[in-house]
């Protein structure tokens, strides 16, 4: 009887890997990381950059949002969506329901079954060692000395927005949280001092514990690429998204990515999704510029489409200001191309949430403001 339990439990394992083998995987060529063999595209370019860079110091309308760029971060009520920020909250320490907050960019604070995630956690100005590459126009939506204990980080790549050394080396220091990182990235979190390190690649699950309960997060595919502070980092770190699933509640966090076949695959391998975190910017009048490696508002819905997931969350816009695309243009680009695809989306949840604002996830109810 036992040799026939265990045989059983084999099949079923060798089931399971052959199903997930039958996913895509990332593309590994030379040590560099590439989402598809279709995948050539060259980021860095340093003539294609000087010419861009020359051409805005040049340009009067570069020196105006320059001004206003200075203007946004040193009197953030002025941010046209500034109403998104209505409290700093102090959230509860634990919350065995699922919860959300939206932080800023692309920072969340998950709170389920008792555990405490942040994704790609950032609380000020986007950095390079000292210097300040973009100004946050927003302020967080808790301030980082007022988070519960996290049990968990999650990181979808190594850009400055998403791996933040100073926020990180924070967190780690008061709260030595386990964090996930995509394959490759684990150098870099253990020079900030992390020794709970988790690197994975796309379609690995883990499984937290604590006083009897448990909470899975997987790593999942995206669309994008990696540097961190030199030419020889690019691409040889994978990027990736993330599925942080308890009780069975599942909640998608899309990191950076452009559009591809992946939303579709993990729809195959979650067919329910409560809730998708969603970047929507930079997004532009007219096509794409920034296909290759973010969706804009148009393509962040039709990705959600492709999830099936219930309800949308966007992310990744209004907290760092690069232009009218970063703040207002996203959110009504988004409502306008909602409303386009209402037959497809008629029992789906589009959710503004408000910077700072607990929600019920997936009741997506409001809880009372402090």
């Amino acid at each position: 009887m036992n040799k026939l339990v265990l045989k059983c439990c084999a099949l079923l394992i060798i089931a399971q890997m052959g199903e997930i083998s039958a996913y895509m995987q990332p593309i590994k060529r030379d040590g560099l990381y590439y989402y598809s063999e279709e995948d050539t595209h060259k980021h860095i370019d340093f003539q294609r950059a000087l010419t861009i860079l020359a051409s805005k110091m040049l340009s009067p309308s570069a020196w105006a949002k320059a001004m206003t760029s200075l203007f946004y971060a040193s009197d953030p009520k002025s941010n046209p969506i500034a109403f998104l920020n209505p409290m700093q909250m102090v959230p509860p320490k634990h919350s065995l329901e699922p919860k959300i907050v939206w932080i800023g960019h692309a920072t969340f604070l998950i709170q389920m079954n008792g555990f405490n995630v942040l994704t790609d956690p950032i609380f000020g100005d986007v950095k390079v060692g000292p210097f300040s590459l973009t100004k946050r126009g927003m302020p967080a939506g808790i301030r980082l000395e007022d988070l519960p204990p996290i049990d968990a980080i999650v990181i979808s790549h190594n850009h400055s927005d998403h791996m933040d050394t100073n926020a990180l080396t924070a967190l780690n220091t008061k709260y030595h949280p386990t964090i996930f990182v995509p394959e490759g990235n684990k150098p870099y979190v253990e020079a900030m001092g992390f020794t709970n390190i988790v690197e994975n690649t796309w379609w690995d699950t883990n499984t937290l514990t604590k006083d009897n309960r448990s909470m899975n997060i997987t790593c999942l595919p995206a669309y994008h690429w990696s540097i961190r502070f030199s030419l020889g980092s690019y691409r040889q770190s994978l990027w990736s998204s993330w599925m942080i699933s308890a009780e069975n509640t599942n909640i998608y966090f899309a990191g950076d990515t452009a559009y591809g076949k992946h939303f579709k695959e993990i729809a195959q391998r979650f067919p329910s999704i409560d809730m998708a975190f969603m970047p929507i910017g930079p997004t532009e009048e007219g096509e794409n510029t920034h296909k290759l490696y973010h969706i804009d508002a148009l393509e962040a819905v039709d990705a959600f489409i492709d999830l099936n997931a219930d309800c949308f969350v966007p992310m990744h816009y209004g907290t760092f200001f690069g232009g009218r695309n970063t703040l207002e243009l996203p959110v009504k680009r988004l409502h306008a191309y909602w409303e386009e695809k209402q037959d497809l989306l008629k029992s789906k949840i589009l959710l503004f949430a408000r910077c700072g604002q607990s929600y019920f996830a997936p009741r997506i109810k409001k809880e009372p403001t402090l």
